[in-house]
């Protein structure tokens, strides 16, 4: 990890000499004097690859509002480093600007993307059915419903159960719509196939809806084989 571990040095001495003062300072920095690769770009955070660990990303967060951080540190409890459902993030290293503010570093296993092109639940191939796509959909809509209105899930829902028939009730929703009639019904065998994961996704709603504006839209899910991984729960921690 030579070369990350270089940026890290690197960087840290700049910012302490005053050099960097500022996050786009750091973000230039990163871009023009590393080999730091950017791959993907959001609000508050970019991924980056590093060419001497092609199964890990790097990804950087500059923003105060960012709750990335407590994610980040939620999954690499003790109890969740092992939960398949969970990224595997290697290390956290944090570079404090002269001004207090701090880049925060994550070295994370590399995963796949989970992509939706309006014919087929989900893509790759092996996602494309119906019994899936009606739980995918299901378990989105309830828990965007725990998104940008600020609502608590353990406020509201005391249960894995409890969650599971919200997932349940949405299904019966979405099917009763117009044009959805030929919906099939979630059956309890999808819901046996993915228990890990709705017990993960419900662990990470009851953990983090406190704390953050949660976020689970279908781009902040990836892939690791046929696992589906909760990459990114949090657009931005409440504020203090």
């Amino acid at each position: 990890m030579t070369i990350y571990s270089e940026a890290i040095q690197e960087m840290s001495e700049l910012a302490s000499n005053e050099e960097i003062c500022h996050p786009s300072d750091a973000v230039q920095f990163l871009e023009r004097c590393t080999e730091f690769d950017p791959i993907a770009e959001g609000v508050y955070a970019t991924v980056y690859n590093l060419p001497d660990e092609p199964d890990k990303v790097v990804k950087v967060c500059t923003s105060r509002k960012d709750g990335y951080y407590l994610f980040a540190r939620w999954c690499m409890s003790r109890e969740n480093r092992e939960n398949p459902h969970l990224p595997l993030i290697h290390r956290e290293d944090i570079v404090e600007l002269p001004n207090g503010l701090k880049i925060r570093f994550y070295v994370i296993e590399r995963l796949e993307d989970i992509t939706e092109d309006g014919s087929h639940p989900v893509q790759p191939d092996h996602f494309h059915n119906m019994d899936f796509g009606t739980l995918w959909n299901a378990f989105k809509t309830v828990a965007f419903s725990y998104g940008m209105d600020h609502r608590s899930l353990p406020d509201e829902i005391e249960s894995l159960d409890a969650f599971i028939a919200e997932i349940k009730k949405a299904s019966e929703q979405l099917s009763q719509k117009p044009g959805n009639d030929s919906l099939p019904s979630l059956k309890e065998q999808t819901l046996e196939e993915y228990d890990a994961f709705l017990r993960t996704l419900y662990d990470v709603l009851i953990q983090l809806s406190p704390v953050g504006v949660m976020d689970l839209h279908g781009n902040n899910f990836m892939l690791r084989g046929d696992t589906i991984v909760i990459t990114d729960p949090l657009s931005h921690k409440h504020a203090a």
